[in-house]
C-alpha cells in the first residue's frame, strides 16, 4: 500500500490593487486587503478578508468571505460561507451558510440556504430555506420547498427581528416573526409574532394565538 501525496492548490494572495490578469495556473485566491478583480474568475477556492469586489463572472467550488465583499456579475458556486457582509447580484449556488449580512440584489437559485443573521433579497428560489433572525430581513419573493423562519435568541439586538416579505410560497412552511402580504403552502404553520394578509393552503394550516392572519383561503383540489 502506498501513500499518495495530495498536491496543494496553486494559490495567490493579494493585499491591494486592481487585478486584471490573474495567473492562469492559479487555483486558490486569497484576498487580505482592498482588492478589485476585473476579469472572469474560475477557481477551486476563493477566500476574502478585507474589502473585495468582483466585476465579472465568478465560478468557484468553495467561496469563503469574512470581510466586505461585492460580486457585481453572475456567480456560480458550490459551497459559500459568509461571516461578513456579502453582496451579490444574481447567481446559482448549491449551499450557503451565512452568519453575517447577505444581500441579493436580483435573484438567487440555491439548494440549501442557512442564515443566522440578516438577509436582503429581491428573489430567492431554494429547496431548503432556514433563517434565524438577528435583525430585520427583507425578501421580496421567497419560493422554496421547505421554509423555516425563527428568531435567533442567542443574538442581542435593539432592532426588531422580523422577516418582511411580499410573497412566500413553499410546500412545508414554518414561520415566526414574519410580516407578509401572501403566504402559500401545502402545510403552513404561522407562529408567534406573524402578521399575514392572505394565507393560502392546500393540506393544512395552524395559527398561533400571538399571530394575525386577515384572510385564509383553501386551494384544495
Amino acid at each position: 500500500m502506498t501513500n499518495e501525496r495530495i498536491p496543494k492548490l496553486r494559490s495567490l494572495t493579494f493585499t491591494s490593487g486592481n487585478i486584471k490578469n490573474l495567473a492562469t495556473d492559479c487555483e486558490q485566491l486569497n484576498i487580505r486587503g482592498s482588492v478589485a478583480l476585473h476579469q472572469e474568475v474560475r477557481l477551486r477556492e476563493i477566500s476574502t478578508h478585507g474589502h473585495s469586489s468582483f466585476h465579472s463572472l465568478v465560478s468557484a467550488n468553495i467561496f469563503k468571505n469574512t470581510g466586505a465583499c461585492v460580486i457585481k456579475d453572475f456567480c456560480e458556486i458550490n459551497e459559500l460561507s459568509n461571516a461578513g457582509d456579502l453582496k451579490l447580484r444574481y447567481g446559482k449556488i448549491s449551499k450557503i451558510n451565512s452568519s453575517g449580512k447577505l444581500t441579493i440584489e436580483q435573484s438567487l437559485q440555491v439548494k440549501q440556504l442557512h442564515v443566522i443573521g440578516i438577509i436582503k433579497a429581491k428573489e430567492i428560489q431554494a429547496e431548503q430555506f432556514h433563517l434565524k433572525l438577528s435583525g430585520r430581513s427583507d425578501v421580496e419573493q421567497l419560493i422554496a420547498d421547505e421554509i423555516c423562519v425563527e428568531k435567533n435568541n442567542l443574538s442581542i439586538s435593539l432592532l426588531k427581528k422580523n422577516l418582511i416579505c411580499k410573497s412566500i410560497k413553499g410546500k412545508s412552511v414554518h414561520l415566526s416573526n414574519t410580516i407578509a402580504e401572501i403566504v402559500e403552502g401545502d402545510i403552513v404553520t404561522v407562529g408567534d409574532n406573524c402578521i399575514i394578509h392572505t394565507l393560502y393552503y392546500t393540506e393544512s394550516y395552524s395559527i398561533s394565538l400571538n399571530a394575525k392572519v386577515q384572510y385564509i383561503r383553501s386551494k384544495k383540489k
